[in-house]
């Protein structure tokens, strides 16, 4: 599921359709906002839709018998359709997964982790609108794993400084899904690669003030950081044979400490 915002209704379905590639007959429109257009710009806020493909129905069960609609309706109400829900967020690994799970039980899980990651995105996307970003999301489930990656043009100010803003917003995603009763399931978000430069950031943190510390004899305390930044400082120095790394501190303002063995 992916959500589109522009200036009008028209506007956000327009560059929807531009980047699903997809006529407007194929597509099923959910006006989520309406634009305003405030006092003096004081409340304003732009018109955001959620685009899906329609789904089609095979035009050959009508002719089989004369009560096929309730039928046909009570099928597509249950059924899962673990595959029409990866293309709904246009991922082909999503579509992967669907493939790959063929036995029952898997795929009707594989069914809800799609669904509870179309009610995440919502709830994301809500929250980035209010802080006036416009951003567009694209949502991959893989195995435990969701994958969140927003599309915009205020990517400084959806990341933070720092990553506080999207490291915040990632806290919030885990929050929701623990609340949804699926905290076995584990999502990242991610802006313009920011994470992949933040690991090539960290690796280089880490291995200069190791050297540091072998060179000063004392231990260094790394600002605070989320879990997941801390795992990757530990991750690093695992195997260097002069360095032990810890973490002190309570939460939010845990951080890793690297010592002399």
């Amino acid at each position: 599921m992916t959500l589109y915002t522009s200036e009008t209704v028209d506007g956000a379905v327009k560059q929807a359709l531009q980047q699903l590639q997809l006529d407007r007959s194929q597509v099923e429109v959910a006006v989520l906002t309406k634009p305003r257009k405030g006092f003096f710009g004081i409340g304003a806020r732009k018109a955001r839709v959620d685009i899906k493909p329609a789904v089609t129905v095979n035009s050959k069960q009508p002719k089989k018998t004369e009560k096929p609609v309730t039928k046909t309706t009570d099928e597509s109400a249950t059924e899962p359709k673990p595959a029409s829900v990866a293309k709904s967020v246009t991922t082909p690994a999503d579509q992967t997964v669907a493939t790959q799970t063929t036995e029952g039980p898997t795929v009707n899980r594989q069914a809800e982790y799609q669904q509870v990651a179309a009610e995440l995105n919502r709830y994301l996307g809500t929250i980035i609108s209010q802080l006036g970003i416009d951003a567009t999301s694209t949502v991959e489930v893989k195995h435990r794993h969701i994958n969140m990656n927003f599309k915009t043009e205020q990517e400084g100010l959806l990341i933070g400084k720092h990553g506080r803003t999207i490291n915040a917003l990632q806290s919030l995603a885990q929050v929701f899904l623990n609340h949804k009763r699926f905290s076995k399931l584990e999502v990242t978000l991610d802006v313009a690669n920011y994470r992949e430069r933040r690991v090539e950031t960290l690796t280089r943190l880490a291995e200069n003030m190791a050297r540091e510390v072998v060179a000063t004899g004392k231990p260094v305390y790394l600002d605070p950081m989320p879990s997941f930044e801390r795992k990757q400082i530990h991750s690093v120095l695992a195997d260097n044979e002069h360095v032990m790394t810890y973490s002190a501190g309570t939460e939010p303002k845990r951080a890793v400490v690297i010592t002399l063995k």
